[in-house]
């Protein structure tokens, strides 16, 4: 599941899955911005078939975070 999570991360982000780990976030690449986050938002919820509530969309720091909402 985390090999998946991150290729869905790159590919939104239009980078290789080389580039990320469960610990990258917005801080670490300049082409995360906060439109990407939503972007990125929007592809797990309709590949894992997932509602992640809007309130805790800012509180996602790294893609680690993600794991919790597909569990």
């Amino acid at each position: 599941m985390e090999e998946r999570l991150i290729a869905i991360v790159a590919a939104a982000l239009q980078v290789p899955t080389s580039a990320l780990t469960l610990e990258t976030g917005p801080g670490d690449l300049r082409v995360w911005d906060s439109l990407a986050h939503i972007n990125i938002v929007s592809e797990i919820e309709a590949e894992f078939l997932v509602s992640i509530p809007i309130e805790q969309v800012a509180e996602i720091r790294h893609i680690r975070d993600f794991l919790g909402y597909l569990e």
